[in-house]
């Protein structure tokens, strides 16, 4: 996951180059104001861990779905809170890092537009650290390496070609998206399926 997300701000760096460096020291700023809301979301689903990880070796297959719905809508909820606090905050956030109006005005749209993927991250997180807790090696590796790497280096491509500078801005966002779906049919295919067969089985 470190190593992706490595890779993904170097190919962020590299696509906001031609348009000055100007977005590139705001972009970096961002992402740090970005992280604070990411690292909050990694504690609570982090935290989750040994109650998923207990239940699925018991196999309390009831007790673990519903641990699993209120992870969901617990960590949805909070990153749609984090997220329109940070869209909201935007310029204030930026001016603690650096008082300068251009960075500010740059970095504004950038952070309200990382926001916009928030939720989907939620949703990634949460569902890798059920996978890391059902000792689902594969599950867990294939979303560390598509939200900010194979998935988001595909799409930060082709959005750069597409929309030029917007599409650099959105393609985080689009990247937490297509995540998210892989992320939900992974589930759907490692935990929920035999789960549910399990409770029917019961």
């Amino acid at each position: 996951t470190n190593l992706m997300q490595s890779i993904g701000i170097a190919l962020t760096n590299r696509s906001l180059l031609p348009y000055g460096n100007d977005r590139v020291a705001a972009m970096g700023i961002v992402m740090k104001v970005n992280l604070i809301a990411v690292l909050i979301l990694v504690g609570f689903a982090f935290g989750a861990q040994p109650l998923i990880g207990y239940n699925y070796g018991a196999k309390n297959h009831a007790r673990l779905k519903e641990i699993l719905r209120f992870c969901y809508e617990f960590e949805c909820g909070a990153a749609a809170v984090l997220a329109g606090a940070l869209s909201l905050a935007a310029p204030a956030m930026i001016g603690l890092f650096m008082q300068d109006a251009s960075i500010i005005e740059i970095g504004v749209p950038m952070l309200r537009m990382q926001q916009m993927g928030m939720v989907f991250t939620a949703v990634v997180l949460v569902t890798t650290c059920t996978f890391q807790s059902a000792g689902k090696a594969v599950g867990a590796f294939l979303l560390s390496v598509s939200r900010q790497g194979v998935v988001f280096a595909a799409v930060l491509f082709i959005a750069s070609k597409t929309f030029a500078y917007s599409g650099v801005l959105m393609a985080q966002a689009v990247s937490d998206l297509l995540t998210a779906i892989l992320a939900v049919i992974l589930l759907h295919i490692l935990i929920r399926k035999p789960v549910s067969s399990s409770l029917q089985k019961g």
